[in-house]
């Protein structure tokens, strides 16, 4: 068409097929709630949550436990860091977990997935979530690509520029998004980016890390408060 594609979903919509998301990956990785880890990215996630967009979402922040390197956000709110990411950033960097929780939540705020969606539907595709029978299978059917949905370049630049200004304002340090970056590219030359789940959803590259560098000299914060 052209051009991209504004979300059509409601608030409503994007929380209900957040939440059949959040169904379908819970049945398929085990959920940590427990450990320290768990209550670490809760605890990242409450202290930005102040401080994003406002959309009246209902947030959750929860660890898989899972070796791949990855984290995801589905529309409505929930929020998933993997066991990988974790074990793969420093354990005393809040900062570069907080960019990345913040990123996450970019894509949220950003309706990034809903937009995505809105596509595919203009495609053929009618749905009225909350209605019985076919629905809820169309909403089961869509909400199934949601962990590895693959985001546009426009997007994953915007969800950095949400998720620095979110760990700006919370009171962290922008840096650690481009600390973690030069992880991520350091082990895509290592094992190639085709083994890597977070490099396979959210493309890096040099252009990339230099925008987010950028908008950290200039203290370009121009989202959240």
């Amino acid at each position: 068409m052209g051009c991209r594609t504004r979300s059509f979903l409601s608030t409503k919509q994007e929380i209900a097929l957040g939440k059949e998301g959040a169904r379908q990956i819970e049945a398929e990785y085990r959920v940590d709630t427990s450990s320290a880890d768990a209550e670490r990215v809760r605890r990242i996630g409450m202290k930005l949550l102040p401080h994003v967009d406002q959309r009246d979402v209902p947030y959750s922040f929860k660890v898989l436990e899972s070796n791949e390197v990855n984290a995801v956000a589905l529309p409505g709110g929930p929020l998933y860091v993997f066991r990988g990411l974790l074990d793969m950033t420093d354990s005393t960097d809040d900062d570069a977990l907080a960019c990345i929780i913040g990123h996450e939540m970019g894509h949220i705020n950003g309706r990034h997935a809903a937009r995505q969606i809105s596509s595919q539907l203009l495609t053929g595709i009618l749905i009225y979530m909350g209605v019985p029978g076919s629905t809820n299978q169309e909403l089961a059917r869509l909400a199934s690509g949601l962990i590895t949905l693959k985001y546009s370049r426009e997007d994953e630049l915007d969800a950095d520029r949400r998720g620095l200004s979110y760990a700006h304002y919370a009171g962290y340090d922008p840096h650690g998004l481009i600390r973690f970056f030069s992880k991520l590219e350091r082990m895509e030359r290592r094992v190639g980016g085709e083994k890597n789940e977070w490099l396979r959803t959210h493309p890096l590259n040099t252009s990339r890390i230099e925008r987010a560098t950028t908008l950290i000299e200039n203290q370009n914060y121009r989202y959240g408060q």
